[in-house]
C-alpha cells in the first residue's frame, strides 16, 4: 500500500462501491479521499480497513 493508491471504497449499508485515493497511512489505518470528501478508516484485520462518515459504513480491502 502506497500513498495515492487507487483502492474501491464499498459502502455497506448501500451496497455501492467508489474509487478512492489513499492521501494518508498510519499504523493502524489510513485516510482515503473519495469524490472530494476524506474517510478515515481504521485497520480491523490485516488489509481490511472500516470506518465511518454520515452514518454510514465504508469498507477497504487492499
Amino acid at each position: 500500500m502506497h500513498l495515492d493508491q487507487k483502492v474501491k471504497v464499498d459502502c455497506t449499508d448501500h451496497d455501492t462501491q467508489n474509487d478512492g485515493k489513499i492521501i494518508r497511512i498510519y499504523p493502524n489505518g489510513i485516510d482515503v479521499e473519495v469524490s472530494g470528501t476524506i474517510i478515515k478508516l481504521k485497520k480491523t484485520k490485516p488489509n481490511f480497513y472500516v470506518g465511518s462518515m454520515a452514518g454510514l459504513e465504508f469498507v477497504v480491502k487492499t
